[in-house]
């Protein structure tokens, strides 16, 4: 009898041999960035789309915030600023895949905005988007907090009981990004199908019960109603309302960019993280837009739903379901902001590594390091949690109200990932001014780059100014231009470091190492010089009769020299 061949490897399988064909091909164009494979490249397709997904978590998002756009916006805003979001970033989306496509290195947009303008224009879009990164960790651990206490009838009041949670989901998510990837990986892959699976449930089970059911529910006309009265002596009317509630989508719909932070540990990545990101963006704006309107729609009373503050949800689905429907929910939310916190960090721990290999920052061995063993940024890993729960130590011990220090914490959260994407963005477009790209990837926008580019440039400016805009002239100064004021000490704390660098003799616009010939030919060149050098030097020694000048070495066609 004889045995069956051996299983052929695909790029879609979800893990790979390190030693097949592609995985080569991976490693030598990494080489051609002059990096090495330091860490471990296990991830396929979903598991890299997974993490992308993870970090938007629309399930997380809307939980937190599906009650400010219904009150700020009425159903009609809450419905209506999703599409808009969703084109914007997903304009966003297609610059940084064809940059990833062409640039598939850890570190993500760091990298992509360092090929685009040069070193020191990468390093400053490195330190906005990690000082955004750290402080999302925290401000996503911390909301989970609240939901856990209400799961197990704890006092959501008492800070010590909030920060021991906050903690865990800080901690928890470290410790799998340091075991390895895969590890990483399975976990998150697992998340995001519950995720997935409880949203399509329960907006079918919402159909279902404004459809068949008793309960009190909406009709569709519901979904162009606006708060009675909302906008009266604002300065564009309805539209400042409308603009308000766009904060909704626009504080939910990012984090697509993961996917190319992990590109060095992705299979293919040239391909793979491309669609990575745009799946994760299509997906979670298709399932988002079903779940919304089945949630606007199953609201039994518009006023008495937004009289309920963060308990909107909660509200909704007790008109309609018995308790323990509520209460699942709550575990699937739970669940989705665990794979959230764990894909942050993955995104910020490759930041902090990328920023480390180029010795960007002081201590770059520190956060450059790679254990031998996972192949996964030790260092970096465990700098993000600790950087996480000094965080979470001061909104929880501070003395103020946690729950409006965290809210302060997310503003900079999510302007300063705008900020960065948008540096990326207006980057590749000089790029583009200069004949990028002038080389073919897998992805590629052709003649629709400069639209694509300009719209996502537009979008990102017009909504940076609309989260930075003051909404509450009745509260401090500081509050009411907190992204303004956060902005600021980010760059003070940043020109402190990049001066730091500087005075260290450390060259921050020299860090793009490019080569033109892959390893082998790297090799055979540096053979061929050592070679004609030993020639020259021993000029009394004449050649054997056999002997051919090496400088007539011809390619035997199979990446080595026939001499």
């Amino acid at each position: 009898m004889t045995e069956p061949p051996p299983q052929e490897h695909h790029e879609h399988h979800l893990f790979h041999d390190e030693m097949d064909a592609q995985h080569k091909r991976d490693q030598e164009q990494l080489a051609k960035f002059g990096y090495n494979q330091d860490l471990r490249r296990s991830l396929g397709f979903f598991s890299t789309f997974a993490i992308a997904f993870s970090f938007i978590s629309a399930t997380n998002g809307f939980y937190a915030l599906f009650y400010y756009g219904l009150d700020i916006g009425g159903p009609a805003g809450l419905i209506w600023q999703w599409p808009i979001i969703v084109f914007g970033q997903f304009m966003v989306a297609l610059v940084f895949a064809e940059a990833a496509s062409h640039y598939p290195l850890a570190g993500g947009i760091y990298q992509w905005g360092k090929r685009f303008m040069g070193g020191d224009y990468g390093w400053w879009v490195a330190w906005v988007f990690a000082t955004a990164l750290v402080v999302t960790v925290a401000a996503v651990a911390f909301g989970v907090a609240p939901i856990v206490c209400a799961l197990m009838g704890w006092d959501a009041s008492n800070t010590t009981t909030l920060l021991i949670i906050a903690v865990c989901y800080a901690v928890g998510p470290m410790i799998l990004n340091v075991l390895s990837v895969k590890v990483t990986a399975f976990f998150n892959n697992i998340g995001t199908v519950t995720e997935i699976i409880g949203l399509v449930v329960i907006s079918i089970a919402l159909y279902a019960a404004v459809i068949f059911g008793k309960g009190d529910h909406q009709s569709l006309s519901v979904l162009f109603d606006t708060t009675p009265g909302a906008g009266a002596g604002a300065i564009f009317g309805y539209g400042s309302i409308f603009l308000a509630a766009m904060l909704t989508g626009a504080w939910v719909m990012y984090g697509f960019d993961t996917a190319g932070g992990l590109a060095e540990e992705t299979i293919n990545p040239t391909r793979a993280v491309p669609r990575a990101m745009l799946f994760a963006i299509g997906i979670t704006a298709i399932i988002s837009a079903f779940w919304l309107v089945a949630m606007v729609l199953a609201i039994p009373d518009v006023k008495a739903t937004q009289a309920q503050g963060t308990g909107a949800i909660a509200y909704i689905f007790d008109a309609h379901f018995p308790t323990w429907v509520t209460d699942t929910f709550l575990v699937t939310v739970c669940v989705a902001i665990f794979v959230c916190c764990l894909a942050i960090q993955a995104a910020t721990t490759r930041l902090l590594f990328a920023y480390g290999r180029d010795k960007m920052i002081p201590a770059s061995k520190f956060f450059g390091y790679v254990h031998p063993s996972t192949k996964t940024p030790l260092a970096s890993a465990i700098f993000v949690a600790a950087a996480a729960i000094v965080v979470l130590l001061y909104v929880n011990l501070g003395g103020s109200d946690p729950f409006i220090a965290i809210a302060r914490v997310t503003a900079w959260a999510t302007a300063g990932t705008y900020i960065a994407y948008q540096m990326v963005v207006f980057g590749g477009l000089i790029a583009r001014g200069r004949g990028w790209p002038k080389d073919k990837a897998y992805f590629n926008l052709g003649r629709w780059g400069w639209p694509v580019n300009i719209l996502a440039l537009v979008y990102g400016v017009f909504m940076i100014i609309n989260l930075v805009w003051p909404r509450t002239p009745d509260a401090a100064w500081y509050d009411n231009y907190l992204v303004i004021v956060s902005l600021v000490v980010v760059v003070i704390a940043g020109a402190i470091v990049y001066a730091i660098q500087k005075a260290r003799g450390v060259d921050l616009s020299a860090t793009i190492h490019e080569i033109d010939e892959s390893p082998a030919e790297a090799a055979a060149m540096e053979a061929l010089a050592a070679g004609e050098a030993g020639r020259m030097l021993d000029t009394s020694v004449e050649p054997s009769a056999g002997s051919v000048n090496p400088m007539s070495a011809e390619d035997d066609g199979k990446g080595g020299l026939q001499i």
